[in-house]
């Protein structure tokens, strides 16, 4: 399913990305990402775990973990916060 990145945190090495259907999901990063707010990912957002997910918008593929799913936007968005 394709997903949005809506928030990225590179030094804490977690994004979360936005679903067509509104459901936010927390992945963090197992390799380098070359990776920004906007781009299209493309996962496997039901299988909890460490998962290839292609950067479509880039052409790329990521090794990411995906941690949480179903988050509210804002506790997602949050969770990439720094205070």
């Amino acid at each position: 399913m394709n997903g949005v990145i809506i928030a990225i945190n590179i030094p804490l090495g977690v994004l979360i990305a936005e679903t067509p259907d509104h459901r936010c999901v927390q992945l963090t990063f197992l390799s380098r990402v070359d990776a920004q707010v906007g781009d299209e990912l493309d996962g496997d957002w039901d299988a909890l775990g460490p998962q290839t997910v292609s950067n479509v918008t880039r052409g790329t593929d990521l090794q990411l973990k995906l941690r949480a799913t179903d988050l509210p936007r804002a506790e997602a968005v949050g969770s990439v916060t720094v205070v």
